[in-house]
């Protein structure tokens, strides 16, 4: 492990100049008029006469080096910005993206995922055991480590059991976090560890003849996949023939079983399904009714483990299609996802759309003619503080923010990015600035992180 610090970002630039300009007034009518409306637009957050206003770049970072499609992720925690990625963590400053501190794994070892407790400032991820590369050592990601988000310090390191390439699909990473503890899949067993110490905290109670997959965790409880019942052999002496995939909670404190249910509705869906959560409280799952099939939905609990009816990735709102399962935000009971539409045999469009979690059925959005992001195609939701966060382009290429009201998909902030910067990853508020991350294109490098002040 190496550190650096103090790298200064790559400079400041400045934003170009609006792409309509105010109309003259030519009487003195005209001019109360425009004043008025002015002033009606004025009471109206975010109302712009002329088109989304630009947001003006405070700073940005220097590019990466070409990447590869593992130990990807942003977070900020606290006064922290932190990007993974396969190569090194590195950690800059929120207020001037200065970098504060790396951490490279040792040997030709890479960092193959990273999860964060944003709120204790810790960060474990996996990487390959014993500081080489996992070819040599035929030991992938069989190590984990907990790095301190404020000064890149390990806090502690521990073996981890090496997941069977062909159980991938169900146990796609070991480890997640949150709350002050890191979940940590050791076998067939899930257990949980303090995210600072370490220290183990406890192992959690599995439904009898159920395998444990990937984890996701909450302040209410911990979220799980598990392959559970199936018949006659065991294949590869872990997952019985014909076991089906089920949600699961755990109680964070105790790793007490609160409930489990399988996801498919009549029809199960096969253990090996493709599948990913969406939300860990509410739990939401995305899942192919088999393997990599187009075909699936949304599987979501209620509190007390109760499922709530499928929303299926086809219907008459449009289609999700497989590459925007995980374009998707959860907040207020209700799921906002993007179906495509078919407009002709080559052309498509996207229309955001709200589905209530407790019905399965649309709440707005879910037709060509009801456009809720004007003629833009989002890529990124979020969902933070009652607000839909919407990261859309103008066919592919002006990008900015559009920031709506849930309840009616009511656009209240319209926000550009200069300089056509190309899409971003995730985004975060940070003392009223928008900082942007990127960190999912390979072939050309991003800047990881970039400030934007809306003024």
């Amino acid at each position: 492990m190496t550190a650096q610090r103090n790298d200064t970002p790559s400079g400041r630039r400045t934003g170009r100049t609006g792409r309509t300009g105010r109309t003259r007034r030519t009487t003195r009518a005209l001019a109360r008029a425009g004043a008025a409306l002015v002033a009606l637009c004025a009471l109206a957050t975010g109302c712009s006469l002329f088109g989304p206003d630009e947001m003006r770049v405070v700073w940005d970072t220097p590019a990466d080096r070409k990447g590869e499609p593992q130990g990807n992720g942003a977070w900020l925690a606290g006064d922290t910005l932190v990007r993974s990625r396969f190569d090194a963590v590195r950690g800059y400053d929120a207020s001037s993206g200065r970098r504060s501190w790396e951490y490279v794994p040792p040997g030709r070892s890479a960092v193959c995922h990273a999860a964060a407790d944003t709120d204790g400032s810790v960060l474990v991820l996996t990487r390959d055991r014993d500081g080489a590369s996992a070819t040599a050592k035929g030991e992938p990601c069989a190590t984990a480590v907990a790095i301190d988000m404020a000064n890149g310090r390990v806090l502690w390191e521990r073996p981890l059991s090496v997941t069977d390439t062909a159980l991938h699909r169900l146990q796609p990473y070991t480890v997640s976090a949150g709350g002050g503890i890191a979940v940590l899949l050791t076998g067939e067993q899930l257990r949980a560890v303090d995210a600072r110490t370490g220290k183990p905290r406890w192992k959690a109670a599995l439904p009898k003849g159920c395998v444990p997959g990937r984890t996701a965790t909450a302040k209410r409880h911990v979220a799980a996949l598990l392959a559970c019942g199936g018949t006659g052999k065991r294949w590869d002496e872990k997952v019985p023939d014909g076991a089906e995939l089920h949600a699961a909670a755990f109680a964070p404190d105790t790793g007490a079983l609160l409930w489990s249910g399988p996801l498919g509705d009549r029809r199960a869906v096969g253990w090996d399904a493709a599948a990913a959560f969406v939300s860990a409280d509410p739990v939401v799952v995305a899942a192919s009714e088999s393997s990599d099939s187009d075909f699936g939905a949304y599987f979501s609990f209620g509190g007390n483990g109760r499922p709530n009816p499928p929303i299926d990735f086809k219907g008459s709102y449009g289609e999700i299609s497989r590459d925007r399962r995980l374009t998707a935000a959860v907040g207020d009971g209700r799921l906002y996802v993007l179906p495509y539409h078919r407009v002709r045999i080559s052309r498509f469009e996207y229309r955001l759309t709200a589905f209530d979690l407790a019905t399965g059925e649309p709440v707005w959005g879910g037709t060509l003619e009801d456009d809720r992001l004007d003629g833009e195609t989002g890529y990124h939701l979020q969902f933070q503080d009652g607000r839909l966060l919407v990261l859309a382009t103008s066919d592919g290429s002006d990008h900015g923010l559009r920031v709506l009201d849930p309840a009616t998909a009511e656009q209240r902030e319209a926000r550009d990015f200069p300089d056509d910067p190309g899409p971003a990853d995730t985004l975060f508020v940070y003392k009223e600035r928008i900082v942007v991350a990127r960190y999912g294109a390979y072939t050309t490098p991003p800047r990881p992180f970039t400030a934007y002040a809306r003024d």
